[in-house]
């Protein structure tokens, strides 16, 4: 399934842009790598539709929760729930990858076009990707364009084809 950007994205992808033509800011002055990376991560989870792990995806059709209705981000999001808004390719990988290139708006866009969905994990997920050193990083033989998912795969995390509407307020 194609993540077309929305408008919110729109904007994230043009103050991201803006942002790197600072000199400053991509040498990470300040509180810039903070920034930018929190930035990206809002990017990512500004996505109309998130995908779910199918052990997530079980649990919505336990709970008779209708995926084709579209859902408030915090319906499902908070430190007592059961579910992890996780980012498939976290946002330093991808902050990474925006450092290395020329921060032309093209650059950036196929970039941030090839950062992934936002996948719902249940917590239990999370500690796995936890256990396997992948919280925060990708495999190490995976490159940038590789496979979004595949600390997923390595840390034996089943995806499903389902994915979960959302809008309003994004949730970090």
């Amino acid at each position: 399934m194609e993540n077309a950007e929305n408008i919110d994205q729109l904007a994230l992808r043009k103050w991201i842009t803006a942002g790197l033509q600072i000199p400053e800011v991509k040498d990470l002055y300040g509180d810039a790598g903070y920034l930018l990376s929190n930035m990206i991560a809002k990017y990512t989870l500004a996505a109309s539709m998130y995908r779910l792990s199918e052990r997530a995806h079980a649990w919505f059709l336990d709970n008779k929760i209708d995926l084709s209705s579209e859902y408030a981000r915090s319906r499902f999001y908070g430190k007592s729930g059961p579910f992890m808004y996780e980012h498939s390719i976290p946002a330093s990988v991808i902050r990474s990858a925006l450092l290395q290139v020329e921060p032309t708006a093209q650059n950036v866009a196929e970039i941030l076009a090839k950062s992934g969905f936002v996948v719902v994990v249940l917590r239990s997920e999370d500690d796995l990707l936890r256990s396997h050193g992948l919280a925060r990083t990708m495999p190490s033989s995976w490159n940038f364009g590789d496979d979004p998912y595949a600390r997923y795969q390595a840390a034996g995390i089943a995806l499903s084809e389902a994915y979960l509407k959302v809008k309003g307020k994004i949730q970090r």
